[in-house]
């Protein structure tokens, strides 16, 4: 199969005299095609271009569409919204609605603050730790992704440049247009080990505000934090009034119960929610204890608002969502469709004797090339060594060819998370698994 590129060539042409890099944003990018796909329309789990073809979509919004797209549900709120003036900056019964259904589902958020997306939702998140607790410094693993702010967007090494006890020896900024030592204010610490969490708390003890962290770190290949480890870090951070926060930006709704908090059995101090739960809307959340989330304004002295924090078209198309979500049976399919796709993939591997394997968890997953052994997964210091990006960026290539879209944003040295939806079908699959066949043989 061949990519037609006519009409989408004329609109990069006009895109890159008015608009930076030809994109909306920089990620819009596929760095296999060197611009966007442009799409004429999308329904379920198809996605259709400005040039007439038909892809099934793995990419899934970056993880913001989890109910497909075009959803008759998602779509009747959104008539209903139009139909009653499509306001903004005002709350309503719909507001209240929202704010029930989420606490039902994710039980262990007692109080939200709605916002816009992940990054104002995480940048206000650790602005409320700092206030509530007095102290400064915030701990956060290395390689994780909280958002596009000055308050976090930092890594070190990836992994590769540990000290003894699992501390990052350098904090550097992921991009420049940082103010100068702002990286004084976050440490880095290796995932999934408890030692670099004690050496950290002791090591800094009575200045760390909070403990942030994805308890999948999907960014970085769709990683689970351990059962063990996660109960500990609770432990500790009651122990040392330390804030603990999860960052369920793309972990939210995507599986039971109660997204990875309920999965856990782990209740963090304070959480984010964005990306599925308003399947594509722009609709992000702060939760957690009322305690700390008081300190919100109006009751408290931490200003989160926005102009458009919770317009009622996000508002309404989020409560469509979590009423599905609720709905018996809902996550008995996602966990049907992830069996059947990524138990497919793994095979594909072995028939075609290509090192690699599928990690996943909920509806997003991971092509892991270069080795087969899934425990190193665990520590991206091992990930790192073994990892073939180059082998992906082929695999990319390939799936596109076959009309499967999987995103490539650059070299990395772990996997991009993709993702399914609940309107893939049994026969999206299928067909699916047909064609990485044929991918898996070109490789």
């Amino acid at each position: 199969m061949e990519i037609h590129m006519e009409k989408s060539l004329e609109l990069f042409h006009e895109a890159r005299k008015r608009m930076v890099g030809g994109g909306s944003a920089g990620g819009r990018i596929h760095r296999t095609l060197e611009r966007p796909l442009y799409l004429e329309r999308a329904s379920g789990s198809h996605i259709f271009t400005a040039d007439g073809e038909e892809y099934i979509d793995y990419h899934c919004g970056a993880g913001a569409i989890l109910f497909g797209f075009d959803h008759p549900r998602i779509k009747e709120e959104i008539r209903k919204c139009v139909d009653k003036g499509f306001y903004m900056n005002f709350d309503s019964e719909y507001t209240v609605e929202f704010a029930k259904l989420f606490t039902k589902l994710v039980p262990t958020v007692e109080k939200i603050r709605i916002t816009n997306s992940g990054t104002e939702a995480t940048l206000a998140a650790i602005r409320l730790a700092r206030a509530y607790t007095g102290r400064d410094l915030i701990i956060k693993m290395d390689g994780h992704f909280h958002g596009m702010h000055e308050m976090i967007w930092y890594n070190g090494g990836y992994g590769r440049d540990l000290d003894e006890f699992g501390e990052t020896r350098r904090v550097t900024a992921e991009l420049p247009g940082f103010p100068e030592h702002g990286e004084e204010h976050v440490r880095l610490i290796e995932f999934n080990n408890i030692n670099a969490v004690k050496h950290v708390f002791e090591k800094y003890r009575g200045r760390i505000a909070a403990i942030i962290m994805e308890p999948v770190n999907y960014d970085c290949g769709c990683v689970p934090s351990t059962m063990e480890y996660m109960r500990k870090v609770r432990e500790l951070c009651t122990q040392e009034k330390i804030v603990l926060i999860f960052d369920e930006v793309i972990s939210g709704m995507r599986f039971r119960p109660g997204s990875a908090q309920g999965y856990y059995g782990v209740k963090p101090d304070l959480s984010t929610f964005a990306k599925a739960i308003a399947n594509g809307f722009s609709l992000a959340l702060i939760g957690g204890k009322a305690a700390i989330m008081d300190g919100f304004n109006p009751l408290g002295p931490v200003v989160c608002s926005g102009t458009s924090s919770g317009n009622m078209m996000s508002v309404m198309a989020a409560t469509a969502c979590l009423r599905m979500a609720l709905e018996p049976g809902f996550y008995n399919i996602i966990e049907e469709k992830e069996a059947l796709l990524c138990g497919g993939i793994n095979q594909l591997f072995q028939k075609h004797n290509i090192p690699g394997h599928i990690r996943s968890h909920g509806a997003q997953f991971a092509f892991y090339f270069g080795y087969e052994d899934p425990e190193l997964d665990f520590r991206l210091s091992e990930t790192v060594k073994r990892f073939r990006p180059d082998l992906y960026k082929r695999f990319v290539k390939e799936a596109l060819k076959e009309k499967l879209y999987m995103y490539y944003g650059g070299d990395k040295p772990f996997p991009h998370h993709c993702g399914f939806t609940t309107a893939h079908t049994r026969e999206d699959i299928e067909v699916t698994l047909e064609r990485l066949d044929r991918v898996f043989g070109r490789l």
